[in-house]
């Protein structure tokens, strides 16, 4: 570690050992000397520098931290980069894109800022280090993969935005975190934010306050709503409250031992069982990393707020599903004390004991009581033990119920286990499609549908790396690779050159970015901002602290400075107006839109036209305002307006199935049947395993053959209802096709089966066709269907008409005119329709 000698002219230089020595270098005044020759080079080249930019210039020390430059550049870009890592977890995790493309606009304006002050010092270096250039190759990657052909345009930039804001944020810690001072403001700002995100989920889960799905199910959500990302976001923070309390004295790590007891309780109530795997393993190379001195007292310290974390989680979570809040917090405050109490003794052991071998017996003795008592607290067996009617399960002495069913349920054999792998599996079908580049920033959103082995809804992989891979291809995940390995790389190198605190901090950046690295490949933690933001976070700090000890380049020669601040300055200011006016024109068509979509509830339709229009001029990539748009074309007739919207769309979205769907009503209202039935052809090939395309697909069908008929082209129709007909088929044949996985198909919620709404299409094109004892039997499935049984009932009585039976249309009809006129008049215009012979 190298920090500034408070006096004199030297620096302090952390050695493997722990020690420290301090080298002396010339005083800023000595370094600023220049030769002769030199001097006479650059007066030849250019003017004299003025005194207020060698003012500017010259090097301070503050607090242990070596400033350059402007001071309140440096400053207003620190305190803007302290904000913009503590706010993301409370505007929903940033997962949503208005939240995102306001951060990156204000993220954008930090970073031509931190050049300014970077200018200020004369410093113009973008990229210096292995590190960063993987990092800057992520970015470059999406930027590549969404322009080559993506899947979805509009998602495909929604990425680009997103891995811009992370790199932003690495950078400027990269630059700005360097020095003991930035870089634990920057350390802080995290942590608290990581501290108010767990602190909200105990407030919500006692309605104290209210945050929608904070606490849902006996389970803490809180502002990231989602528990498993919840999990992530508090692990990851949990290790960096290891540093902060390692390296506190005994003071201050009281205070750092409540949070880190917040941030374990909250952790706790998660119940995410893929969390609960990951912490034991990065727990485990964490205390083998962690400095020799300061090992034992963090085993010794999570276990001590482990421990009071659970007497907190025992009682808190069913007090307040049972809404006895002031039990809750007195639960709570019970672990509280526990936590302070066990830090006092943790303080005072350490003066009692000071041999490290006797601290360490202790330890080791510790280790061997708690995994023993462990083991006999939650066998199965521990109730026969001591007589009891049946065997008990440990776990749920020690966690409430809901999260202790989740943790005996951990196994590859539940359905969200099995479900994760098969969504990988078709993620990786994906891949084979579209190796190098794949298939832009959202892909498997945009895409998935068409490649799904049965019937399933999730836009995310819930494992980040077959989702990038599916993104951005084999480049992409050679590039995330290369980006991880270069921190490994980065951190190693920290590991053995730096001092006891540093090793210290280098283990605990280790296994914060490990701990969400591991859980990305299980959930989709990472597609939420906050915890992306704290990952890369992890790696601007590992970068920082590197850049603390290795040697800065070379800075421009002086009379290079005028020509070279101009460019600089431009480019940097060009780059920031293009992400600016792009995100601001993204925000501006999404309040067009909702505007749009408030007034068409209000039903005034022109209104809601004229706002939709307006979105998408701001936003054209944004399909939503297209396919409502077409709507609103159609009822105010006018399709060819909708086709041409319609169309603009589908060239940047051509895996949308919904898109298709539109497009086949567009052609129907023009008149254009063959083309309304490809579409909705390709509609269902997009969508196969969902229900709602082959009943849209049936639909048009029947009615084009009706249409036919109407014609007089009786070929044509024939066509369309044995294509009507045979659909039932195809659906059963697919439905065979499950095997393993029926079990996994998603029925409830429009996945693919013989609905009453396809069987009814089916039925009316076997009666067209002269099959009217298939056509009955499939109407009387239909009947069972309350929203379909009147109309089924009209159709009944045309078989019963082409039968012959005139009493039993009388009786029908009498029943159905009785409750709807209406139905009498359809059931004489469908009789006008004679079936084929």
């Amino acid at each position: 570690m190298i920090t500034p000698e408070a006096s004199g002219g030297g620096i302090w230089v952390g050695t493997g050992s722990g020690d420290s020595r301090v080298i002396k270098l010339p005083t800023g005044k000595q370094r600023k000397q220049k030769p002769k020759g030199a001097a006479k080079a650059g007066a030849a080249n250019s003017k004299p520098a003025s005194s207020r930019l060698e003012a500017g210039r010259r090097a301070r020390t503050k607090g242990g931290m070596e400033e350059e430059g402007s001071r309140g550049l440096y400053g207003a870009a620190l305190a803007g980069l302290l904000l913009l890592l503590f706010y993301p977890p409370f505007f929903r995790g940033l997962f949503f894109p208005v939240e995102q493309r306001w951060s990156l606009i204000l993220a954008t304006l930090l970073f031509v800022l931190t050049w300014f002050w970077k200018f200020s010092r004369r410093d113009f270096t973008f990229l210096r280090h292995p590190l960063e250039y993987a990092a800057f190759g992520l970015v470059l990657v999406y930027v590549a993969s969404g322009v080559f052909y993506p899947a979805s345009r509009g998602l495909a930039l929604a990425e680009i935005s997103k891995v811009v804001l992370y790199f932003f944020v690495f950078w400027m810690i990269v630059q700005l975190g360097t020095g003991p001072g930035p870089r634990s403001l920057i350390l802080h700002s995290l942590y608290f934010s990581g501290l108010g995100v767990a602190l909200a989920g105990l407030l919500t889960a006692t309605e104290v306050i209210f945050i929608k799905d904070g606490f849902l199910g006996g389970r803490f959500y809180s502002t990231l709503q989602y528990p498993n990302a919840l999990a992530a976001y508090m692990m990851g923070n949990l290790f960096l409250g290891f540093y902060l309390w390692g390296r506190a004295d005994n003071r201050l790590r009281l205070a750092y031992a409540a949070g880190n007891y917040l941030l374990l309780v909250v952790f706790l109530g998660t119940g995410s069982r893929g969390a609960f795997l990951v912490l034991p393993v990065v727990l485990a190379l964490y205390f083998l990393l962690a400095p020799a001195g300061l090992r034992l007292s963090c085993f010794a310290h999570f276990l001590a707020t482990g421990l009071a974390a659970l007497i907190a989680n025992y009682r808190f979570i069913p007090l307040a599903l049972s809404k006895d809040y002031l039990g809750s917090w007195t639960w709570f405050f019970l672990g509280l004390g526990t936590a302070l109490a066990l830090q006092l003794v943790l303080a005072g052991a350490g003066k009692i004991v000071p041999s490290a071998r006797l601290r360490a017996a202790i330890a080791a003795a510790l280790i061997i009581l708690a995994l023993g008592g462990g083991y006999a607290y939650n066998s199965p067996y521990a109730g026969e033990a001591v007589g009891a009617a049946g065997p008990t399960i440990g776990w749920e002495k020690i966690l409430p119920a809901p999260i202790a069913r989740r943790v005996q349920d951990i196994s590859l054999e539940t359905r969200s286990s099995r479900e994760r792998v098969e969504w990988t599996r078709d993620a990786l079908s994906m891949l084979r499609e579209r190796p190098l580049l794949g298939y832009g920033g959202g892909g498997w959103e945009a895409a998935y549908r068409q490649y799904q082995r049965y019937a399933y809804h999730s836009t995310q992989v819930h494992n980040y790396y077959a989702q990038l891979a599916v993104e951005t291809g084999i480049i992409g995940v050679v590039v995330l690779a290369a980006l991880w390995v270069s921190f490994f790389l980065s951190a190693y190198r920290l590991y053995r050159r730096g001092s006891v605190r540093e090793r210290l901090l280098t283990a605990s950046l280790l296994a914060a970015a490990l701990s969400l690295g591991l859980h990305a490949a299980l959930d989709f933690d990472l597609a939420l901002g906050a915890v992306s933001i704290l990952l890369w976070s992890c790696w601007g700090l590992s970068r920082s602290l590197e850049r603390d000890i290795s040697t800065v380049g070379d800075r421009p020669a002086v009379y290079d400075w005028a020509s070279l601040r101009v460019k600089y300055a431009a480019a940097v200011v060009l780059a920031a107006l293009v992400i600016v006016l792009f995100s601001g024109s993204f925000l501006a068509g999404n309040a067009s839109g909702r505007e749009g979509i408030a007034a068409l509830h209000e039903g005034n339709i022109p209104l809601a036209t004229a706002k939709l229009e307006e979105a998408r001029s701001y936003d054209p990539f944004t399909v939503s305002y297209a396919v409502d748009l077409a709507a609103l074309y159609l009822r105010q007739d006018r399709p060819d307006e909708a086709e041409k919207v319609i169309l603009e769309a589908l060239s940047h979205e051509p895996y949308n199935y919904l898109l298709k769907v539109r497009q086949g009503e567009v052609y129907w209202t023009q008149g254009k049947i063959p083309e309304a039935v490809a579409a909705l052809e390709e509609a269902r090939d997009l969508a196969p395993w969902m229900a709602a395309t082959w009943e849209s697909l049936a639909k048009i069908y029947v009615a084009g053959g009706m249409r036919y008929l109407q014609y007089g082209q009786p070929a044509e129709a024939r066509e369309l209802f044995a294509a009507a007909a045979g659909l039932k088929a195809e659906v059963e044949g697919r439905l065979e096709m499950l095997g393993d996985l029926r079990e996994l198909h998603v029925v409830g919620r429009g996945g693919l089966t013989l609905t009453p709404a396809l069987l009814f299409e089916v039925a009316k094109a076997q009666y067209f066709l002269g099959r009217p004892e298939e056509a009955g039997d499939n109407l009387e499935v239909v009947l069972k269907d309350k929203n379909l049984e009147s109309e089924a009932r009209v159709w009944q009585a045309l078989l019963a008409h082409r039968q012959g039976q005139e009493d039993r249309v009388k009786e029908i009809l009498g029943e159905l005119v009785e409750k709807n006129p209406a139905l009498g008049e359809r059931f004489n215009q469908l009789k006008s329709l004679a079936p084929l012979s």
